[in-house]
This record gives structure tokens, sequence and C-alpha cells, in this order.
């Protein structure tokens, strides 16, 4: 009987490691199958192990490779906020041998650019491996890639009016104001503002139309115009 045993290095042996040879003439030779090492390492050997009257034997050292597994990610949507960052939505491998217990890990994720646009690369970097079965497995790269969209951003953009003398016209002057990402290159502009009539009164509504926005940042936003009530003085006489 010859059996096969871990004897130097990490992990164990796995399958059928005992095997009877008989005891005739010529059988000093045994060969075995289908074995598996537990774990990967460096200056792993064996000891083989037999029954009275044989020598046994120790094989010379030998290193088991980490297995390899690929890493993707999906990426989140997100509104425009000025920034590329990026959050990872879920992780997942491929290549992990039957239950082991091993998953993808960590990494921070990036757009390219910061612009609104759809199926835009989102690139996740300085991922890991995690897990009881970890130190088996080696990534084939910490880095990959998906997609995801960046949604224009709704531009909140408030009018006050001007307070102003009677002038006998529905005429009104406002200013504009905005909830733009800050650092952004933006303009606002109106085409009109107007009272409801001509009369004097406090706190009468001032109707803004055509406000449009322009600037290098403009194609990440919408506008959506808030008109706010002001009043105008009665004309001295």
């Amino acid at each position: 009987m010859v059996t096969l045993a871990m004897t130097t290095g990490a992990g164990s042996l796995q399958g059928a490691t005992s095997m009877d040879i008989g005891t005739g003439a010529g059988n000093g030779t045994v060969a075995f199958s289908g074995l598996a090492v537990s774990a990967a390492g460096t200056g792993k050997q064996l000891t083989a192990s037999v029954v009275s009257g044989l020598t046994s034997a120790l094989s010379s050292s030998f290193d088991v490779a980490k297995a390899t597994v690929s890493g993707s990610i999906t990426a989140s949507d997100k509104t425009y906020d000025g920034t590329t960052a990026a959050t990872i939505l879920t992780r997942t491998l491929s290549g992990v041998l039957g239950a082991d217990d091993v998953s993808l890990s960590g990494g921070t994720a990036s757009f390219a650019s910061k612009t609104v646009g759809t199926g835009k690369t989102v690139t996740a970097t300085g991922l890991s491996l995690s897990g009881a079965d970890a130190a088996n497995y080696q990534l084939s790269s910490t880095t990959t890639t998906a997609t995801a969209t960046i949604s224009v951003r709704p531009m909140v953009v408030s009018a006050a009016g001007v307070n102003r003398t009677y002038d006998g016209t529905a005429t009104a002057t406002v200013t504009l104001t905005d909830n733009r990402v800050a650092g952004d290159n933006l303009s606002t502009t109106y085409g009109s503002a107007s009272f409801a009539d001509k009369n004097i009164g406090t706190a009468k509504t001032v109707s803004v139309s055509g406000i449009a926005i322009s600037g290098t940042d403009a194609a990440n936003y919408t506008p959506t115009p808030r008109p706010a009530p002001r009043r105008t003085s009665p004309r001295a006489r």
C-alpha cells in the first residue's frame, strides 16, 4: 500500500491518495491521477509512505500557482453633479472553482468626463479579492470598465422683480439666480418680464418668459423657471 500526503507547504492533498500495488515482482511503480492541492503556494513536497519492506519517497519541491479570475462591475447612473465620480453598483467574478469562497471587492470608479451623456465609460481601479479562499486566486486585472449614464441636472432659475415707479406700462425688470454647480461656466438670460397690469400695487406678480442658459457647461442643465412676486411703488406727484 502506497499513501501520498502533503508534508511540506500549506494545504492538503485531495483525491484518492492511497493505492495497493501488491508485493509481486515488478510492482515498484505506481501512478496516481486526479489529485489536487487545496492551497496555492511555493516549495511544496509530497511524501509517499509505504508498507513494511518497501522504501518511502519524498517528492521534489514544486509550486502550485494561483488560479486566475476575471472581475467585472456595473455602475450606477447619476444626475450631473460637475464631477467624474461614479458609484460601483455590482461586482462579479468569473473563473472561481467550485464553491470556493472568493469575491470581488473594493475599488473606486470614475466617468471618463463630467459631462452629460448615455453609455459613458466608467473605469474601476484598485479592485481586490476577499473571502476565505482568496489567497488561492489572483485577478487578471485590478482594473475593469462598465458604462452608465449622466443625466441633465434640472436648474431652478428664480426671478426677483425689481421695484419701480409707475410709468403707464406693465413692463418689468428682474434679476435671475439659479442653483448651478459651483464653478460651472453658465449665463442665464430672459426674453421678457411683465406685471399682470400697469397699475401700482404691492407684491404684484411678475411673469418672466424666454429664460435660457448658455456657456460651456449649459448642455448639462435644463432650466426650470420659478417666477417670484415683487411690488411696484406709486408714482410721485
